[in-house]
C-alpha cells in the first residue's frame, strides 16, 4: 500500500545525513501531492500520512505502521511548515504567468522545454486545481472570525477569578487567528483543500507576507507566538501531556491575555487585508 511505502522509504531516509535527509523528504513530498495524482483522495490520504510521520520521526517518536494508524489530527513538523502553504500561494501566481514554473523548477533541479521536473525526483507539474483569490469567501471568514473574537472576550472577562477558563481563552486565541488567516488566504492568493484542513498558523502566515508585505509586517511572529504553546491541542486533551494532566490546570490569566492580543492583532491585519481585496 502508499503507507507501506512511505513508512519504507522513511525508514531508509532518517538513516541519511542531516542535508540529504532534507532533500529527501522534499521529494516525497513532492510525489506525494495530492494534486499531482489521478487518485487525489488517496494521495491526500496518504500526504497526511506522510506529514504525521515526520512529524513522529521529528519529535524522536518511532513510525506509527500503517495497520495502527489513528485519527490524530495532523500537525505539521516545524522543520517543514510553510511548505504546503508556500504551494497555495505561489501556484496561484504561476496561473498567470507559465515562466515562473520553469524558475521555480529550474532552482530544483533542473526543466525540460517539454515541461517537467529533471532533477532526482520524478514529478512533473501539471498546475491543476490551482487555488485563485475567493474574496467572497475571504469576507465570509473574516465574519466567523469575528463572532470568534467576542466570545473569546467573554471568556477572557473571567480570567482572574476562574482560572480554569484560561485554556479556553488560548484556544479560542487560536482559532481566531487561524480562521483569519484563512480568511486573508482565501482573499488574496486562494486556499488550498489541504491548507484549508491543517492548523499551521505560521504557514498561513508565511505565505500572506509573501502576498501582502505592507500589510503584514510581524504576522509571523504573531502566529508563532498562538502555535510554538500549541494552543490548539493542549488547550483541550490531557493526553498531550506527559503523565496526562489536566489542561485547565496548565494556563495562567498572563498566558491567556497575550493569547487573546495576539489573535486580536491577527484579526485586525487581516480585516484590512481582506477589504483591500
Amino acid at each position: 500500500s502508499a503507507k507501506k511505502q512511505i513508512c519504507e522509504e522513511l525508514k531508509r531516509i532518517w538513516k541519511l545525513p542531516e542535508d540529504q535527509r532534507r532533500k529527501a523528504i522534499k521529494r516525497m513530498y513532492l510525489k506525494w501531492h495530492p494534486d499531482k495524482h489521478s487518485n487525489p483522495e488517496m494521495a491526500t490520504k496518504a500526504f497526511q500520512y506522510l506529514q504525521r510521520q515526520i512529524a513522529r520521526l521529528e519529535a524522536g517518536i518511532p513510525l506509527e505502521e500503517p495497520e495502527e494508524e489513528d485519527t490524530k489530527p495532523y500537525e505539521p513538523p516545524p522543520r517543514w511548515r510553510g511548505w504546503y502553504d508556500t504551494w497555495d500561494s505561489w501556484a496561484g501566481r504561476a496561473h498567470h504567468a507559465q515562466h515562473r514554473e520553469q524558475a521555480y523548477y529550474s532552482s530544483r533541479g533542473g526543466y525540460s522545454a517539454s515541461g517537467g521536473y529533471t532533477g532526482e525526483s520524478t514529478y512533473t507539474p501539471t498546475f491543476t486545481a490551482r487555488p485563485t483569490p475567493e474574496p467572497v469567501k475571504g469576507r465570509v471568514w473574516i465574519k466567523q472570525a469575528e463572532a470568534d473574537m467576542i466570545a473569546l472576550r467573554i471568556v477572557l472577562a473571567n480570567v482572574d477569578t476562574k482560572q480554569e477558563v484560561c485554556c479556553h481563552v488560548c484556544f479560542l486565541a487560536h482559532e481566531v487567528a487561524e480562521r483569519a488567516l484563512k480568511a486573508g488566504k482565501y482573499a488574496v492568493c486562494g486556499l488550498h483543500s489541504a491548507s484549508l484542513r491543517h492548523h499551521d498558523l505560521v504557514g498561513h502566515a508565511g505565505a500572506l507576507e509573501q502576498e501582502r508585505r505592507h500589510l503584514t509586517v510581524g504576522l509571523q511572529q504573531l502566529a508563532q507566538a498562538l502555535q510554538s504553546p500549541d494552543y490548539y491541542l493542549k488547550t483541550r486533551f490531557p493526553n498531550q501531556y506527559v503523565p496526562h494532566a489536566v489542561p485547565a490546570e496548565q494556563f495562567s490569566p498572563a498566558q491567556a491575555r497575550e493569547a487573546a492580543t495576539c489573535a486580536e492583532k491577527i484579526l485586525d491585519m487581516m480585516k484590512r487585508l481582506v477589504e483591500e481585496s
